[in-house]
């Protein structure tokens, strides 16, 4: 009687019916869930800021991420006006709307896009000041003359809502709860809201003033990532950075405080090697209203005024200031054309304040205007124990290979400097030695991305003079 009683029960336990009513054997079926949400990952590139990625949040944990790229289509307008589709060049689950190596579990999927793609921007470049302006400057012959030069600049004007991108998820995705996401669209703006700026986000607006408050130095701070509201503020405070001092060129002057992060890494070229601080400030005209030759002032243009090298030195001052993790013995200076200009003339104004400089595409040592041949072994003397970088190409038809030549001359043979550097490109094609715009005046492409030169000025430390108690 036990026999055939276990007989019913197994039997009813295999029951087909039995079977049909157990939800782990219905069949798999796709159904509709709404991407919860969708952002823009955008990049600082050696081109300017890009999309460089789409992250799509969907209502549960994915099961797996990889081998999407197909089953995806992305295409992108602007104005109303079709500006063709993204390349999709990797696909894969993340805890967060960001970039990785290695995917992570989490809600979302990440898209990352080409960004050498035509329509990859999220901004166009308005030109200003495209009319020459009149310049002291030497003849062949060395005497001082008046020549007419165009400094023009240009200003990033974003597309917000009049960039489009429609999502087309034209494949089947798995989530971890087991259930199959069918084929849905999603469409976005460029707006600011829709946006995850990878390094952008993370600088703040400030400014410093000298004298009169129309005196006005405007520029960006990045703050390495950590919070004092947290538990680890005491470690955070114990742990120094360093701090990096970035100067753009004549191309990204204006009243924005935004071009000089945008057209190119220079602002994030060591944050990509370590944390750190890093000021990038902007200059809002050629000339200098506070320091003016015609009133019997020094001069100048760009950052070769006293006034604008003053206006530095008290935005670096109130940085340290402000932020004691700061190291003062691991204090960078970066600079681009007119910005390695700057750069020279803020090392000479303190010779044994800053660590290192990587100085790119710059002009001869104490040039005003566009007059050159002032440097020498005596004015150059301070820095003859300075760890300096040099580039450029010889081809720089913007700033002469000279200038570059020069100051290395002095410094290495008549100096006797045993850290300065100095290493000259060729340049026939975009993409020469890593200078992918079309410009043998933008060494800094190659150096923003060259572990060899960023890892070389992380590495350099300023003796600090003991106190004595």
């Amino acid at each position: 009687m036990f026999k055939s009683y276990f007989a019913i029960l197994f039997s009813l336990t295999l029951s087909p019916q039995l079977l049909a009513n157990d939800a782990t054997t219905i069949p798999d079926e796709p159904q509709p869930s709404k991407i919860i949400s969708a952002k823009l990952i955008t990049e600082l590139t050696a081109k300017g800021q890009k999309v460089s990625a789409l992250a799509l949040e969907y209502e549960d944990e994915l099961f797996n991420g990889e081998g999407l790229e197909k089953r995806y289509q992305i295409e992108v307008v602007l104005d109303g006006k079709a500006q063709g589709e993204r390349q999709i060049l990797r696909s894969y689950g993340m805890d967060k709307p960001t970039l990785s190596p290695q995917a992570k579990s989490g809600h979302y999927l990440i898209l990352e896009l080409n960004k050498e793609d035509d329509n990859a921007d999220l901004y166009s470049l308005r030109t200003e000041n495209s009319e020459p302006i009149s310049f002291r400057a030497k003849n062949e012959q060395g005497e001082i003359i008046q020549r007419d030069i165009v400094q023009s600049n240009r200003v990033p004007e974003f597309y917000q809502q009049r960039l489009q991108y429609h999502i087309s998820q034209q494949g089947l995705l798995k989530l971890s709860d087991g259930k199959t996401v069918a084929p849905q669209n999603i469409s976005i703006t460029a707006e600011a809201k829709n946006r995850h700026n990878l390094w952008f986000d993370q600088f703040t607006a400030d400014h410093v003033s000298l004298n009169d408050p129309k005196n006005t130095l405007h520029y960006q701070l990045y703050k390495p990532h950590f919070s004092p509201d947290n538990a680890k503020h005491q470690s955070a405070v114990a742990q120094q950075y360093p701090l990096t001092i970035f100067l753009h060129g004549s191309g990204q002057l204006g009243q924005d405080n935004v071009a000089q992060l945008l057209s190119s890494q220079g602002a994030i070229s060591t944050l990509q090697y370590e944390e750190g601080f890093v000021l990038a400030p902007q200059y809002s005209s050629v000339f200098d209203p506070f320091d003016d030759v015609k009133q019997g002032q020094s001069g100048g243009i760009h950052w070769q005024t006293e006034n604008r090298r003053a206006l530095l030195l008290t935005m670096i001052d109130k940085t340290l200031q402000q932020h004691p993790q700061i190291d003062p013995a691991r204090i960078y200076l970066v600079g681009l054309s007119r910005g390695a200009e700057g750069a020279l003339y803020l090392l000479l104004d303190r010779p044994h304040f800053f660590a290192a400089a990587l100085l790119m595409s710059g002009r001869e040592a104490y040039s005003i205007e566009w007059l050159d041949g002032n440097a020498s072994a005596n004015n150059l003397a301070a820095l003859a124990d300075m760890p300096i970088w040099f580039f450029h190409s010889k081809e720089d038809k913007v700033s002469p290979v000279a200038g570059s030549r020069i100051n290395y001359q002095i410094l290495s043979q008549q100096l006797k400097n045993p850290t300065v550097k100095y290493t000259e490109f060729s340049f026939d094609q975009a993409g020469d030695n890593g200078i992918v715009n079309n410009n043998p005046h933008n060494t800094w492409d190659a150096v923003f991305n060259s572990p060899a030169a960023q890892r070389w000025l992380l590495q350099q430390t300023r003796t600090l003079k003991q106190t004595k108690e």
